[in-house]
């Protein structure tokens, strides 16, 4: 007795990122514009934003689902409008799917490197007589992280 196997086919096909989800992360990292207040305040972490894709493949009604700060969520609905999906054919049924997007807002890490400092201070000779009057030179160094 051998069962049939039923092949599942999708009756609805959903707008698709051409290129994949890559080439969409690829395509908000290359949009992203940091806001300068938030560089300056260092702000980081993740907006969240909400929106439809219609049967065109365009963007519709999006909404911030999760708040950073005001001008980084501006930048993430604006990078989600500039955002546009393959069309979708579903045989004859116009559809609008309903999606999230996470943008993340991180900054790029300042190198922390280990910081030498040199300093050479030349011999110098007093004038007169005395020899307890030179001074002889050095070298000094100074380690920071």
């Amino acid at each position: 007795m051998e069962e049939k196997k039923k092949k599942r086919t999708k009756f609805l096909e959903k707008p698709q990122y051409s290129g994949g989800a890559k080439a969409l992360r690829e395509f908000v990292n290359a949009h992203l514009q940091y806001p300068q207040d938030a560089m300056d305040q260092h702000i980081e972490g993740v907006v969240t934003v909400a929106y439809q894709v219609n049967d065109d493949g365009e963007v519709e009604n999006p909404v911030v689902t999760k708040s950073l700060c005001p001008s980084c969520d501006e930048e993430a609905v604006r990078i989600v409008n500039l955002l546009h999906y393959d069309k979708a054919r579903n045989r004859g049924v116009r559809l609008k799917v309903n999606t999230k997007l996470n943008i993340n807002f991180r900054l790029a890490p300042v190198p922390q490197g280990p910081t030498i400092t040199y300093t050479y201070t030349p011999s110098t000779k007093k004038s007169g007589g005395n020899k307890s009057g030179t001074n002889s030179g050095g070298y000094s160094y100074s380690i920071s992280w």
